[in-house]
């Protein structure tokens, strides 16, 4: 079942993210068709996209506090490890290949975060279908909240707010290392 705007606003701010703006999606099935090809370009353009954010967004990255690592990927084109390009608007449900339909995530916790928050309402609409059966796989809700922020690159409210290791850390060894010395008792 579908709930109202309301709820799902709820629901993502109480999953730790309550600047996200959302907005609902209607699934289409004619738009299965040209999926699967949509999904391969869709990876084929990651490095211009890389590109593209790092030349039109670097203001950007520094604020959502990217690593100098990770922002220097981008200028190659790489996707980095800590990363992910989400879709605003699913293939399935009438999403394009354009740059403006893509944001840039960091994968912890953000990602998870978002993928948690997708991942609840598809399970709600198929339990709800008489003719679920998990060996037939799921079927997509006929529409579904996403997550739609302003920019290509996701500013989360809390600046610094998490980095790749956990903490404000850019990775897990600079996690790792700044908390080495204060469980030893310093120098």
């Amino acid at each position: 079942m579908l709930f109202s705007e309301n709820y799902y606003r709820d629901r993502i701010s109480k999953l730790g993210i309550p600047e996200m703006p959302i907005k609902k999606v209607v699934f289409n099935p004619d738009n299965l068709s040209k999926c699967e090809k949509l999904y391969n370009d869709f990876f084929k353009i990651s490095k211009k996209l890389m590109q593209f954010v790092y030349y039109n967004n670097f203001d950007d990255l520094i604020e959502a506090n990217f690593s100098n690592e990770s922002v220097m990927k981008m200028y190659e084109g790489i996707v980095p490890e800590n990363i992910d390009i989400y879709l605003k608007v699913p293939f399935e449900y009438g999403g394009t290949l354009d740059f403006s339909n893509m944001f840039l995530v960091k994968k912890r916790p953000f990602k998870e975060l978002i993928d948690n928050f997708i991942d609840e309402q598809v399970l709600s609409f198929n339990k709800e279908q008489q003719k679920f059966n998990c060996k037939n796989g799921y079927q997509y809700p006929t529409e579904l909240y996403v997550c739609n922020p302003k920019g290509i690159v996701f500013l989360p409210a809390l600046k610094g707010f998490a980095g790749a290791g956990g903490n404000t850390s850019a990775d897990i060894m600079t996690e790792i290392g700044s908390t080495m010395f204060s469980k030893s008792g310093g120098f």
